[in-house]
């Protein structure tokens, strides 16, 4: 385990999210000391400290992050600005004295018809520039955005892009369990992995696994473009939303699940275990 992880806690910026709650899970189960860092108060009561931070207030992040070691950033998605919300967390990181930087990106992030992407690839820049060691994980989209996201508590589900177009969906706890390991074990210094599950499956086939591993009788329709209504309508949110759907209906988001199979010294996690994994774990 590195030093910095062994003397200071790791700060996990976006702890009470659905990412870094997982990622703060996966630390806390290899012994680290993790102190969450959220905009609002918040109960995390699996850190052992929380502060409360804004990713446009650089000032208010040094101050939540000062004696931490390392620093996983889990930007806020879609929002216009992210870009320089993670160039000001990364230099927050370094004035607080961390000595080591972790970006959870996306997959693919120069595509150039996602501007979510293209921001995240200027955050990377910004990342690689800091002046500390520093690691980007790329995560393709979540088997868990499908199951929970796509697939609702409704029998109906609402199919935003081409229900054939090829998905690397990868499991959230193997990016928990990869992002712990390269903020408290060595050898990870600038190095960029991509995080892709192992298989390449289309919307219908992953709806009918939910279907099948829960028990559930589902049915799809398909939303059309611009349907899947995640933000207000007309907000750079919904349009960068309805960007990533169009690009995901022409060409899906494959992925190679190598460097995670790698990383976490096992398979990769198949989707169908993905939503077993998420049926046993507690709500």
């Amino acid at each position: 385990m590195a030093d910095d992880a062994l003397g200071a806690p790791v700060a996990v910026i976006g702890a009470s999210g659905r990412t870094g709650s997982r990622v703060v899970d996966a630390l806390v189960a290899r012994g680290a000391t993790v102190r969450g860092i959220t905009r609002r108060s918040a109960a995390l009561p699996a850190v052992h400290e929380t502060r409360t931070a804004d990713l446009e207030d650089e000032s208010s992040l040094v101050a939540a992050l000062e004696g931490a070691g390392a620093v996983y950033i889990v930007p806020p998605p879609f929002r216009s600005n992210e870009d320089r919300m993670i160039a000001s967390a990364a230099q927050a990181a370094v004035r607080a004295g961390a000595g080591r930087v972790v970006l959870h990106s996306v997959i693919h992030p120069h595509t150039p018809a996602l501007p979510h992407h293209i921001r995240k690839a200027a955050g990377e820049d910004a990342v690689r520039r800091c002046g500390v060691a520093w690691t980007i994980l790329q995560p393709a989209v979540y088997a868990q955005t499908v199951s929970h996201a796509i697939v609702g508590p409704d029998d109906e589900v609402g199919v935003p892009w081409n229900p054939e177009a090829p998905m690397a969906a990868v499991h959230l706890g193997d990016v928990a369990e990869v992002a712990a390991t390269v903020l408290t074990d060595d050898g990870h210094d600038a190095a960029t992995y991509e995080l892709a599950g192992p298989e390449c499956l289309g919307l219908s086939t992953m709806i009918a696994i939910v279907a099948q591993v829960t028990g559930r009788t589902l049915r799809t329709r398909e939303l059309g473009p611009g349907g899947w209504a995640l933000f207000e309508q007309g907000s750079p949110e919904a349009d960068a939303v309805a960007a990533m759907c169009a690009e995901y209906d022409a060409y899906g988001l494959p992925g190679n699940a190598n460097v995670l199979s790698w990383l976490l010294g096992r398979p990769a996690t198949s989707f169908a275990e993905a939503v077993r994994a998420d049926s046993r774990r507690p709500a």
